[in-house]
Order: structure tokens, then sequence, then C-alpha cells
């Protein structure tokens, strides 16, 4: 049997990127550049009643995360609620090339040691600093594509998984969520979490974190046809799920609202379509 995607779980009980208030009902499946700073600070801000210094993907054991112990504990919490956020795919994409390859991180290294190497190297990407971002995207839009033609799932990174693969490791799990909602629509849809807080625990304002910043560009310019289109055939499922506009990368703002209940049951489809499987 062909190993599960990063994000993707065929286990039971196996609930990746789960993060947890202890004081709260709140469950949160973390999904990468879709805003995941933000709702794990709010996340700690439940539990401590401030927000945490620093990375709050530094916080170590001061958040709770599967498979901790007392992750099984806050799922079995009668006021359990389960949330994520999603992302248009073309602006997420375009904030993993900018934060992950082009940018240094937080200890002054690259991401993933070598990889910039091999976008070089193999790719042609010109990735120095004064260079025009927008060639080396494309380029790294042809290493993906690649990377899934090969089922390379040592470089196929969980920051550029597709969104309903890490969705799919709660609901194929048994783990419905009960709130989805659009980054680009974040004031009106975090509000429901928010109001799953007690007072003291609330925070008097929800600052954005960790937001990752690109060239002052047009997004579409990026994207010529052949970018276009494999980002809509490694993101099809993403399109699709979440109502967002293929082959138009100007208008990131979903066509409409998620019908949760038709979500959940088509992300625990143990038989999704077949384009729905990344490297399949």
């Amino acid at each position: 049997m062909q190993r599960p995607a990063s994000g993707m779980s065929l286990h039971p009980g196996r609930f990746a990127g789960g993060w947890a208030s202890t004081m709260t009902g709140l469950v949160y499946r973390e999904v990468p550049k879709a805003a995941c700073s933000t709702l794990g600070q709010l996340i700690f801000h439940a539990d401590h009643g401030q927000f945490f210094v620093g990375d709050v993907h530094d916080a170590g054991d001061t958040v709770l995360k599967w498979p901790a112990d007392g992750f099984t504990t806050a799922l079995a919490r009668p006021d359990r609620f389960v949330f994520t956020a999603i992302r248009n795919p073309y602006a997420r994409l375009l904030a993993c090339y900018h934060d992950k390859i082009r940018t240094k991180q937080r200890d002054g290294s690259y991401y993933r040691g070598n990889l910039r190497a091999i976008l070089t190297q193999h790719y042609g990407a010109d990735l120095s600093e004064n260079a025009d971002p927008r060639p080396g995207f494309r380029r790294f839009v042809l290493f993906l594509r690649d990377t899934l033609r090969n089922r390379d799932r040592f470089w196929f990174d969980r920051h550029w998984t597709p969104q309903a693969q890490h969705l799919r490791s709660f609901t194929v799990n048994g783990l419905p969520f009960d709130h989805v909602f659009h980054v680009e629509r974040f004031s009106e849809g975090v509000v429901p979490v928010l109001n799953r807080l007690p007072q003291d625990r609330r925070p008097s304002a929800l600052p954005r974190f960790n937001m990752a910043t690109r060239p002052d560009l047009p997004m579409d310019s990026y994207f010529d046809d052949l970018t276009l289109h494999l980002v809509h055939d490694i993101y099809r499922w993403d399109f699709d799920l979440f109502g967002y506009r293929s082959f138009q990368p100007t208008d990131i703002m979903p066509i409409g609202p998620l019908d949760l209940a038709a979500l959940n049951q088509r992300l625990a489809d143990p038989h999704p379509p077949h384009w729905a499987h990344l490297g399949s």
C-alpha cells in the first residue's frame, strides 16, 4: 500500500496537525500558510491568557499537540469545537515560495538545507536577493510537478501539501469539523471561534502573526499559462472543495460560503476522486 502523503493519515486515532486547548474545547487542525501562526497563538492565548512571545511553533509543550496524551482528553470534551481555516491556493503557494524558498528562517539558514541548491542547479531558478522572483517561482512550480510525478515524498513538503490532504487527516479518522472558514474573510470567520472562549481568555484584539511578505508585484504576473495549469492540476481539489476560482489568480476571494456538511462528507470519503490523491 502506498504511504499516505504529508498531512494525510489512514490510521485510526491519528490526528496529524492537531492543536488543542486544555482550558477550552477548541481543537485546531493546522494548515500551514493559512493563518496557522495566528490561530496557533489563539490556542495559546486560550490556555495562558496571553500570546506567546516569539513564533508560537517554538512554544514546545506549552501548547497541546497531537500525539500528546492530553490531546485525546481534549477530543473527549462535550464542548469540543473542531475548526480550521483555508486559503486561496494561488496566494498560499506564493506565500510558501517567499517564506520558505526566498527568505532565511529564524535560525539564519534557508529552509530544508539544499532545497535552494536543487532549484538553482536542476531547475535554473535565480534565487539571488535582487533577482526578479517571478521566474524562480515558475521553476519552483515545475519542481512541485516533478515531485508529484515521481512520487518523491521526501521533497513534497507539508507547507505546500494541498489543504484537502491536511484536513483529511481528521475526517478520515472520524473527526468532522465544526467550523471551517476562508482566510480571506478572517475577521468574519474567526468570530465563532472567539465566541467559544470565556471572557478572561478572549483576546481584546487578534493581530495577524508571521505573515509572509513579498515584493509589490501583481499576483497574476507570477503565473504564465503553464504555471496556471500546473497549479490547477496540483491543487485541483482545493479549488473545487473550498470554492476558489481556477485560472484567476487576481481574484483570490472565495466564490461563496462553505457547505460544512458537504465538506465533511467529501473529505471523509475513503474513495475520493483519483486526482485528489497526492502523487497518485
